[in-house]
């Protein structure tokens, strides 16, 4: 079965598989877990693949830590990283399948001002980033640059090794944890004395490794590392606060010296849906950076980094306006990936009106399929509260009730009626206060159809009318927008994003209202969010 999964990876071209007991195996592709199989997968067919796949070393690691890396051989062409670990008692596991080639910086789509790394000789560079980001790949791409270009020894200790590298013009030494030495900081006292160019930690995880590393590239060798980090400045903050409080002004200055560059990187959904890119900040060590960095004046990095455009530096969200503005990615990722997404989305706004794509949705707004979306906060003008208790601020042709997981409207049996509909009036009931329209509405939603239900093209429709600030002088004439979307009937989750019309932004609203075509029986409602 295992086998077979591994195969149907790479047909779905799906980055890793989850197995977890209870669950069916699933798929993440593009970001997204899908299940790759209709059946549920048992404890103990999970404890039998683990054991399975585990030799006896790597069972006595598991059993004395509960989790455990290594690099598995499925067949003759495909290599996996494979992670287990127990959670609530059980065996669980994530494979990921692992390239024979390395990628080079353009294969990858990353900014061609990351081709200067290459001239530093020592000193340290460190590449940030979430889980699944990218990074191992970034790694390998500038480490083999440096194979294909100089003659150096370049040494890597990870956990566990993922690229091989074929010797160019380098000499290449490839360490893993708990198999050629027991950790990463006793590797790295080790690769002090092992006569290391360039010296490649997979992760920076602890006060030692990271204090000999600081050595190592103040001693005169080039330490590429990465760490879990989101931008430049947290890398920084993140660097120096692993030291004890009285060593840090000590610490400050040791890495304004030795500090060459901060790469960090974030996956962001392409446009169509088909592939994800790099969102991209870089930062390059200056006079002015290293000046900041000794003083403790952190904060002021990131107006640095915004203001170097043209020495390569860009921060993630110069990097997420540039995909966007070149039509590779949608307003959402820039939205929801942006460390200011407020300050972003007006500069985006004000340069552009962006339409949501009309592949095989219609006009006006995409489904966005089961994906839950997340919103920052900040840009949110109006979430709809769905507590319990709170139905009397809503009215409907059927009857309403708040639950787990939100809205649910259900039609009584036997009940003939082409539409049926729900209107928020908490605004107009002053519960919340009436905003302007934003250029987005976010609406979650799950149908349920009744046994034998049909309904024609025009009735299987989704209604969305927003009623805002009345005319002067008449307070019961609403202004009115309609909007018509059609409607997918099957009993799936969607999450719709729909566009505000242009004549519409900006107005006062005081109601909205979603009506749905009658053949349906229940409709639950989890989010509806402007933005």
């Amino acid at each position: 079965m295992l086998n077979d999964l591994i195969n149907k990876m790479n047909e779905k071209k799906a980055a890793s598989m989850h197995i977890s007991a209870g669950m069916p195996p699933l798929f993440n592709i593009h970001g997204r877990l899908i299940p790759a199989l209709a059946e549920k997968l048992h404890e103990k067919v999970i404890d039998n693949i683990a054991l399975k796949l585990m030799n006896a070393h790597q069972k006595d690691i598991f059993n004395k830590n509960n989790s455990i890396n290594f690099t598995w051989k499925a067949n003759e062409k495909d290599r996996v990283r494979v992670t287990f670990f127990r959670q609530r008692g059980s065996v669980s596991g994530v494979f990921r399948l692992l390239s024979k080639v390395i990628p080079t910086i353009k294969q990858l789509n990353l900014p061609e001002s990351l081709s200067n790394l290459l001239k530093f000789r020592h000193g340290m560079i460190i590449i940030g980033g979430p889980t699944g980001s990218g990074k191992s790949s970034t790694l390998a791409a500038i480490l083999n640059e440096i194979n294909s270009q100089r003659g150096a020894h370049i040494l890597t200790i990870e956990d566990p090794i993922e690229y091989f590298f074929s010797p160019d013009k380098s000499l290449i030494s490839q360490r893993e944890i708990s198999t050629d030495s027991e950790s990463f900081a006793k590797a790295m006292r080790e690769a002090v004395r092992q006569d290391a160019d360039v010296i490649m930690i997979g992760e920076m995880r602890d006060l030692e490794t990271v204090s000999i590393a600081l050595n190592a590239a103040e001693a005169g060798t080039l330490v590429i590392g990465t760490m879990p980090t989101s931008d430049c400045v947290q890398t920084i903050t993140r660097l120096i606060g692993m030291f004890p409080s009285n060593f840090q002004n000590q610490v400050r200055t040791q890495v304004s010296t030795v500090l060459k560059a901060i790469v960090c990187q974030q996956l962001v959904m392409r446009f169509d849906g088909e592939d994800r890119l790099p969102a991209v900040e870089i930062m390059f060590s200056t006079p002015g950076i290293r000046n900041l960095i000794r003083e403790q004046k952190f904060h002021q990095v990131y107006s640095i980094i915004e203001s170097s455009n043209e020495d390569g530096m860009q921060t993630l969200d110069q990097s997420l306006q540039k995909l966007y503005k070149n039509k590779a990615i949608s307003d959402l990722e820039v939205i929801t990936k942006a460390l200011k997404p407020e300050q972003l989305q007006r500069k985006m706004y004000k340069a552009s009106k962006d339409e949501i794509p009309e592949p095989d949705t219609g006009p006006g707004f995409a489904d966005m399929g089961e994906e839950l979306i997340p919103i920052e906060k900040k840009v949110i003008r109006y979430r709809a509260d769905f507590i319990p208790g709170q139905e009397g601020f809503w009215t409907s042709s059927v009857e309403v009730i708040f639950q787990d997981p939100g809205m649910l409207l259900s039609k009584p049996p036997g009940t003939l009626s082409n539409r049926f509909y729900v209107s928020d009036f908490s605004i107009v009931s002053k519960k919340k206060a009436s905003f302007a329209l934003p250029r987005r509405l976010l609406i979650r939603f799950k149908l349920e159809i009744g046994q034998n239900n049909t309904a024609d093209e025009e009735q299987a429709r989704l209604m969305v009318k927003l009623f805002t600030q009345p005319q002067k002088g008449k307070p019961t004439a609403f202004n009115k927008i309609n909007l018509s979307f059609p409607l997918a009937p099957d009993e799936k989750w969607h999450t719709w994003l729909i566009n505000i019309p242009d004549e519409a932004i900006n107005k006062m609203l005081k109601i909205s209202m979603l009506e749905f075509p009658g053949s349906l029986t229940k409709v639950t409602i989890s989010d509806m969010i402007f933005f």
